[in-house]
């Protein structure tokens, strides 16, 4: 009984340790700051500064998101196009404005 106790705690252990180097290694996380021109994001991988984005990309000159839920919605769109697999992540127009930003 002591041993098979002893294997449990053992796998639970090993199980929490998986997800702890998972989420270190491959997890995203959107970071919104505010900047001179507006509002950009950064994703982290792992706490680390995996794409930092102070401007809204794909457009003309360099203008940053009109509001902080703007910028989170880019990012998390980013986020998602990374872990489909698409490299380099780029938004497009149609995806800009899918979230509601006014491309001038």
């Amino acid at each position: 009984m002591r041993n098979k106790r002893i294997w449990w705690l053992l796998g639970i252990l090993i199980l929490l340790a998986g997800v702890y180097y998972w989420r270190m290694t491959y997890a995203f996380e959107v970071r919104v700051f505010e900047t001179t021109k507006g509002w950009g994001y950064q994703i982290e991988q792992g706490g680390k500064p995996f794409i930092h984005q102070p401007i809204i990309p794909g457009i003309v000159g360099e203008q940053g998101f009109a509001t902080a839920e703007q910028a989170q919605k880019a990012g998390d769109l980013v986020v998602e196009k990374i872990k489909n697999g698409q490299f380099p992540p780029s938004l497009t127009t149609e995806d800009l404005k899918g979230i509601g930003v006014e491309i001038p």
